[in-house]
């Protein structure tokens, strides 16, 4: 029998999910799989994909249109045991969440040495130009001219997109580093994703305080709510350039919120994890840890 959603906690966060625009089920789905499948080895079987499903308040036959809507897009595969449906991220969805995985669970404070790099855009890219543009913005640079961008180079910085024909790529120091702050906010625009940063920190201070004054959830609970706030925070750093906080400060809604993330991801660890590893079910049998706990993972990135 499926365990109901009972903690009023929990259901808030469920009908906010449900409340806010039309859901997206594939997209739950992708972060399932990022956040808890791919640490212990890549594969689920539907029925259990099913059950965390149903305590957001997913309908069944929503998440088999959006696993058939994933495997003929290519995200996800598909293996038959006898009367199950095995499903696994294809490299394409493996490689995407690895590359979120790299800002999701970042640590709170990154070193930077000062390296920034440059990149010039050829200005005879043409329709391609405004394509090339969103690829670097992706991975972190803002625009000081529409040729131009920079970003500081640090570990958890993504890979840098391939240098074409008319394309420049430096590397540099700023002359002066106290001037970073100053050149983030004429560099990058900040203020619509700190509003979104703090709209995300009143959803889910209820969740935080709960869980700081000691109460827990029950283990199916406590992996959909580890799947919510994964969710809705996988969707605000893929915007983040992820900037120093020398260049950002402190008080930067993006740092309170990874803070945050981090308490409650890791104040609901243990007990979602105890739900993955009796009751998920992968084609060799029980979903096994096969990398880090999930209340460490945190801190090993």
């Amino acid at each position: 029998m499926t365990e109901k959603p009972f903690e009023p906690v929990l259901d808030e966060l469920i009908t906010h999910l449900h409340g806010r625009e039309r859901l997206r089920v594939w997209s739950i789905i992708i972060t399932i799989f990022g956040d808890a499948v791919l640490p212990r080895g890549g594969e689920i079987w539907l029925g259990s994909l099913l059950e965390i499903c149903e305590h957001l308040g997913i309908e069944a036959g929503s998440v088999r249109a959006a696993m058939s809507r994933l495997a003929q897009d290519g995200w996800v595969t598909r293996e038959r045991v006898g009367r199950k449906s095995f499903y696994k991220l294809a490299e394409a969805g493996r490689a995407e969440f690895e590359r979120a995985g790299r800002r999701i669970y970042a640590p709170l404070d990154t070193e930077w040495d000062g390296t920034w790099t440059i990149f010039m855009v050829s200005d005879a890219a043409g329709e391609a130009r405004d394509a090339r543009r969103a690829e670097l913005k992706a991975c972190g640079f803002g625009a000081v001219a529409p040729t131009v961008f920079l970003r500081p180079e640090m570990p958890i910085s993504l890979p840098l997109p391939s240098v074409e024909q008319g394309d420049f790529l430096f590397s540099s120091r700023l002359e002066r580093p106290e001037t970073a702050e100053l050149l983030a906010r004429d560099v990058w625009s900040l203020d619509e994703l700190s509003g979104d940063y703090t709209a995300f920190m009143s959803v889910f201070s209820k969740l935080q305080a709960y869980l700081a004054a000691g109460q827990g959830l029950s283990p199916l609970s406590a992996m959909a709510a580890r799947t919510l706030v994964i969710h809705d925070f996988r969707r605000l750093v893929l915007r983040d350039p992820m900037l120093p906080v020398c260049m950002t400060g402190n008080d930067w809604a993006g740092r309170q919120a990874r803070k945050m993330v981090a308490q409650i991801y890791t104040g609901l660890a243990a007990s979602s994890d105890e739900w993955l590893s009796r009751n998920a079910e992968g084609p060799h049998g029980p979903l096994k840890m096969t990398k880090y706990a999930a209340a460490k993972r945190f801190a090993a990135r």
